[in-house]
């Protein structure tokens, strides 16, 4: 109930709720940020690498600093991003969108959480991490999905190269 309330709250559809339940929602709202963990799951001996990597994510997400967010991706134009039924392809493509959908500043971006990483081997130079993710920007209506991110070894470090995310 206090779940439809806040989101009538959110619309700005349901007055009486702006005066009743904003502490609430508020709260409902708020995303935690528990040090991440990988999931038992997870068989890649790269595990805590990619996991400090996301978590790093996470936090660059969290200040509002878009491009360290974006540092974790490959910069070419092979990096790939796949969301919502369209494809991004290229680093400049795939900030754009970021940039469009959620801004660059805390206020504009809001809260990330990320959760029930599992992360495997592709090979020596590939891994695969799977997980969830919740967004509450702006509009303080929770977004949740899943997002699959192959990792490509780069001149000695971790980058993203392939980004599916679904809700």
């Amino acid at each position: 109930m206090l779940r439809m309330f806040c989101l009538l709250f959110a619309l700005g559809l349901f007055l009486p709720a702006r005066l009743l339940i904003a502490p609430a929602c508020a709260k409902e709202n708020e995303v935690k940020s528990p040090a991440l963990t990988v999931g038992e799951r997870s068989t890649s001996k790269f595990a805590k690498e990619i996991a400090a990597l996301v978590s790093r994510q996470e936090q660059a997400w969290n200040k509002g600093d878009l491009d360290a967010f974006l540092g974790e991706y490959l910069k070419s134009a092979q990096v790939t991003y796949v969301s919502n039924g369209s494809v991004k392809r290229g680093y400049d493509a795939i900030r754009e969108h970021y940039l469009k959908r959620y801004g660059n500043s805390k206020s504009s971006m809001g809260a990330l959480r990320l959760s029930d990483l599992e992360i495997s081997d592709i090979g020596d130079k590939h891994v695969l991490c799977i997980g969830k993710f919740t967004v509450i920007h702006h509009a303080h209506v929770p977004i949740y999905g899943r997002f699959s991110l192959i990792f490509v070894k780069s001149k000695g470090a971790w980058k993203i190269m392939y980004d599916h995310s679904s809700q």
